[in-house]
């Protein structure tokens, strides 16, 4: 029987045989993590009760559910089956526990800039995917706010003990790539007197920003700055989660070179900050539409219909596009092996300490199933089309490489074997089910 060792029941290694049929009918896509993750967040925050429908249920938001518990935070599940979050005081509570953050950076990062305008004790612990974990944007600013922040392990940033205070606003630059601690220090800020200001890449994913206006907080965007005014009212609202754009993907990535394929994504996000693969796709004649557009609340929503694209024509990427593809340039590499022509992408700068090395693994898993990819100092050289083979690659245990390495493996000739691809299933799961896979672990 093959072993399992993570939260989700799947195998770390899946043997993946190629899709010869096409892709058709309706996907609806999981609820989006990184909503889901702020929404949780901000419930405990606001003043009263927030109520939350579609938001993503995984060993991921498991954690921060887990860790709002031991602080004092309420999740009940109404009749008509909304997440009702509220406190049980009017300040967070001491923890009796560590706060376990299992294998869930967000958690970690998020929960580090909540707990630092709180006047509580706590220590964070986390799971081994969390080595390698760069916090050299966050941990300074929360201590220049105020905040009492030590790592006490030599070999990844948790454990972590914070002691929350009354913060001061700072003026803080947020290096490239650095959202999710851009957004940590937006809620530290929120919880500091006087208006913290974030410079430098703070362009990208606005999940909390949109939130944090839809729950009547002022937040302002402007000459490349964001400016926190502290000590507002958080307003309770419901939230209603879209469609995660990064778990679509590799849907639409398949649907467009697969023959024959037909593919409407119900319900999808389309917040312009996560729109990178879809406006790249569209703009070099892809077959992709829009069939309907409205409103979750501060987010936009699109049913999105995919077909077929024969002769996909080579494209670039230009470094301003990178910041809108939080998680699916790998995938955008791979489109460009099937491409018609030379393609060239650039990522634009890199976060520092990233652990793996995106772009590096990213060329050296498509050059195992055969592409023709040079490695640039900030993106691919990619010459296509290349037919791909079966390959066996790690995908070092990383979400992205894990999508990149099981969409190349259905496209390819040929079994493959993925090492480490389970980790999908951690925060997103049923989606390797849906892209037809079956777990080795329920067969000996």
């Amino acid at each position: 029987m093959s072993h399992v060792d993570n939260q989700s029941g799947w195998v770390p290694t899946l043997c993946v045989q190629p899709r010869n049929q096409p892709l058709c009918g309706i996907f609806h896509a999981p609820g989006d993590r990184r909503i889901s993750h702020r929404a949780l967040l901000l419930g405990a925050l606001a003043l009263g009760q927030t109520y939350i429908s579609g938001a993503l249920e995984s060993a991921e938001t498991v954690a921060t559910r887990r860790v709002m518990a031991q602080l004092g935070i309420s999740f009940l599940t109404d009749q008509e089956g909304w997440l009702v979050v509220s406190r049980r005081d009017a300040r967070l509570a001491s923890p009796t526990v560590e706060l376990d953050c299992g294998n869930s950076a967000s958690t970690l990062i998020l929960s580090l800039g909540l707990i630092a305008g709180q006047r509580v004790e706590a220590v964070l612990t986390g799971g081994s995917e969390l080595l390698g974990l760069d916090l050299s944007c966050l941990l300074p600013a929360l201590t220049a706010m105020g905040a009492r922040v030590e790592v006490v392990s030599n070999t990844a940033p948790v454990p972590a003990r914070i002691r929350g205070a009354r913060l001061q606003s700072v003026e803080w630059p947020v290096p490239p790539g650095a959202y999710e601690q851009k957004d940590a220090l937006i809620l530290a800020g929120l919880q500091a007197q006087g208006i913290t200001r974030l410079t430098g890449m703070v362009n990208g994913c606005d999940h909390l920003e949109r939130l944090l206006k839809l729950m009547s907080v002022t937040i302002r965007r402007s000459d490349g700055q964001l400016s926190i005014k502290g000590e507002q009212n958080i307003h309770p609202r419901r939230i209603k989660v879209p469609g995660d754009v990064s778990a679509a993907a590799p849907f639409i990535i398949l649907a467009s070179l697969l023959p024959e394929s037909d593919l409407l994504i119900s319900q999808l996000g389309a917040n312009p900050s996560r729109m990178g693969l879809i406006k790249t796709l569209i703009r070099n004649g892809a077959r992709v539409s829009r069939d309907r557009n409205w409103q979750f609340g501060a987010e936009p929503v699109c049913d999105f219909r995919v077909q077929h694209s024969p002769e996909l024509p080579a494209f670039n990427v230009a470094p301003n596009l990178a910041p809108f593809l939080p998680d699916e340039m790998p995938l955008l590499a791979l489109l460009a092996t099937q491409a018609q022509g030379t393609s060239r992408l650039k990522c634009g700068p890199q976060p520092p300490h990233q652990a793996p090395d995106m772009l590096q693994v990213t060329a050296q898993i498509l050059r195992q199933f055969g592409a023709d990819i040079e490695l640039e100092e900030d993106g691919f050289t990619v010459h296509g089309p290349t037919p791909l083979v079966g390959a066996e690659v790690q995908c070092a245990n990383c979400r992205q490489l894990a999508m990149l390495s099981i969409t190349a493996a259905l496209l390819a000739e040929g079994e493959s074997t993925l090492h480490g691809a389970g980790i999908i299933e951690d925060t997103y799961p049923g989606l390797i089910k849906e892209l037809g896979l079956k777990n080795p672990a329920s067969s000996d």
